[in-house]
Formats: C-alpha cells, sequence, structure tokens
C-alpha cells in the first residue's frame, strides 16, 4: 500500500491496483477566501501549490469526500475530476451538492461501501467542540472513513473531527493498522479548535497502540496553527517517533 500527502487533508492511496483519492482540493494557492479564525492570518487559501501532478490525481478509480467544505472539496475538483467515477459521500446533502456538479456515480456511505474489492465504512467526527458547533451550525456534518482491502492494511482517515468519543470508538471497533488524522488544529474565530492538534495525536496512540499514524492537514490553509515540526517534535518527546509519520506535501509513504 502507498499514501501519497498531497497537500491539507488530500491523500491519494494505492493499494491492490485501484487509486483512492480522499478529499480533493485540486484547485491554484490562493484560489479561494480565508477561513474565519481568532489567529489574525488572512491568506487566502489553499496557501501552498500543488506538488503533485493535477494529471495523476484525476486518473482515480474511487474518490472519497467526508464533507463539502472547500478545503475538502473545492471548485476545481467539481470541474476537473471526471464525471463517470465513483464518489463516495457521507449522507445525501452531500450527494446532492455533487450530482449537481454532473457526476453520475455518486453513493452514500450510509451502509458500507465496496467498489472493485475494496470497502469503505463512513466513521463519524465532530467539526469541534459541543459548543462550538451548536454556534455555528454552519460548521456542518463531517465523517471520516475506514478503507479496507483483502490482504492491505485497514487505514482509518479520521477527517475533520476533534478528538472525542467518535473517534475513539472507530478505533475501538475497527482497530486500524494505519490512522490518518487531520492535527493541523484548524482555528476558528471564537479561538476554538475545530480539528484536532498535535497533543491529539497521543491520545490516539494511546488508545491503538498498534497503529501507525500518518499526521496530515497541516501548513496549506490560514487557520491552521500547528506544523509538522510541532507533531514531529511532540512524537520524538513522547518516544512514539517511529509510530508517528508526519509528511511533506507530495511525499508517498509504502506500507
Amino acid at each position: 500500500m502507498k499514501i501519497t500527502q498531497v497537500r491539507n487533508a488530500t491523500i491519494l492511496l494505492e493499494a491492490g491496483g485501484q487509486r483512492v483519492l480522499v478529499d480533493p482540493m485540486l484547485g491554484a494557492k490562493g484560489s479561494f477566501g480565508p477561513a474565519p479564525t481568532s489567529v489574525g492570518d488572512s491568506s487566502r487559501n489553499p496557501t501552498v501549490d500543488l506538488t503533485v501532478p493535477l494529471n495523476d490525481l484525476l486518473d482515480v478509480d474511487v474518490v472519497v469526500v467526508t464533507h463539502t467544505h472547500p478545503d475538502h472539496w473545492d471548485v476545481a475538483a467539481a470541474a476537473l475530476l471526471p464525471r463517470e467515477v465513483p464518489l463516495l459521500v457521507q449522507n445525501t446533502g452531500d450527494a446532492e451538492i455533487i450530482a449537481a456538479e454532473g457526476f453520475t456515480d455518486v453513493r452514500v456511505m450510509d451502509e458500507p461501501v465496496e467498489v472493485g474489492g475494496t470497502e469503505f465504512v463512513r466513521t463519524d467526527g465532530q467539526h469541534g467542540s459541543d459548543a462550538t458547533v451548536a454556534a455555528w451550525p454552519r460548521l456542518g456534518e463531517v465523517s471520516g472513513v475506514v478503507v479496507r482491502r483483502s490482504g492491505e492494511p485497514t487505514v482509518y482517515v479520521a477527517g475533520d473531527t476533534v478528538w472525542n468519543e467518535h473517534v475513539r470508538a472507530a478505533l475501538e471497533e475497527h482497530q486500524p493498522d494505519i490512522v490518518v488524522l487531520n492535527t493541523g488544529e484548524a482555528t476558528w474565530q471564537d479561538g476554538s479548535p475545530i480539528i484536532m492538534g498535535a497533543a491529539d495525536v497521543l491520545e490516539v496512540h494511546r488508545t491503538a497502540p498498534q497503529a501507525r499514524i500518518v499526521a496530515v492537514h497541516m501548513q496549506a490553509l490560514n487557520h491552521c496553527v500547528v506544523t509538522r515540526d510541532d507533531v514531529r517534535e511532540l512524537a520524538r518527546r513522547h518516544g512514539i517517533a517511529q509510530q508517528v509519520l508526519v509528511p511533506e506535501d507530495g511525499e508517498a509513504l509504502t506500507f
């Protein structure tokens, strides 16, 4: 299995001859506006360019969209991906948004979905604390996904969620070999984190010590405050550097 960190939450997972693109943000640097935040950075997003050739990202067998915020499903992805590619989403609302762009094979993961010998299982998440989500309902519903294929490691992509019982339950139920975590600690306008940060890597490791952790969703958006070096230093300090992988954009990991 190979996992390529593309940019932000966008990854390319290759196993058994199948190519799975997760949360495609394919637009040019600065192609959409800044996220509301208290950290004082008003840079347009994404803040960095793609390093993986765009054509490589359009030649895929399956696309998974954990939710339709623009850093996970942007205008470029909607315009450029092949209309007939199987596109897996969390709910009917997201399915309607994507089908309206002309995609002809949009599938809701309300039950496990099988595509070409790979099973995709939706998991729950929460895009911020209870108080933040109550105050800003437009943060919306989010999900993760577990990817299983016979003879390959089981991968759990947690998605845009804070550390909570949803994540703990997914780790305990699915016992993944690899956990992809969004650890940039995106900070909302009230100052609260709406995804995990470096410290949450420890919680995941304690819950699933057998898993290799791949930390992503850093240094590509104006409101993410945790860097790759922050995560690497935490892992080193706690003696788990061999378990925590922090790829650069364009870097491929083989398992």
